[in-house]
């Protein structure tokens, strides 16, 4: 479907840019995510240097030092995968744009939603796991209260 009105290409092009902001809020609530949980980890690893750490603390610490890592390997992987759709759909914009010009570009324009909207899946897997694992630190320092 040839667009042939400046008008429409740039009513079209608004698509992309709503997604766009979608996925900036999105990265903003995981960077954010992504800076507690490397806190959480610095302040967890000075624990275990502090000399008066008590064994048992230690072995608490231990075992959530793993999950912390899964934790930020995820959010990492999530940001990531945002940071790219966004560039997807800002290419998209950019074509969409373009097709006043040289009308053949528009076929890109499904590859790219589609990539984008794949990636943003997978951040929001990659978040749900992370979730998860966050519950799973969170029960381990209750149950360590729970002991005492």
């Amino acid at each position: 479907m040839p667009i042939d009105n400046p008008l429409e290409v740039v009513a079209s092009a608004i698509t992309p840019v709503v997604l766009v902001s979608a996925t900036a809020i999105l990265i903003g609530g995981i960077n954010a995510r992504y800076m507690a949980i490397a806190d959480r980890i610095r302040s967890l690893t000075a624990e275990y240097r502090a000399s008066g750490t008590s064994q048992a603390r230690l072995a608490s610490i231990s075992r959530q030092l793993p999950v912390f890592q899964l934790r930020v390997k995820l959010v990492s992987w999530a940001i990531r995968a945002l940071y790219v759709a966004s560039g997807c759909f800002v290419g998209m914009a950019l074509i969409i744009s373009a097709t006043l010009w040289r009308k053949i570009l528009a076929v890109a324009t499904v590859p790219l939603f589609l990539s984008g909207i794949m990636l943003l899946i997978f951040a929001i897997v990659c978040e749900l796991l992370e979730l998860q694992a966050a519950n799973r630190t969170l029960f381990t320092e209750i149950s360590d209260l729970e002991r005492k």
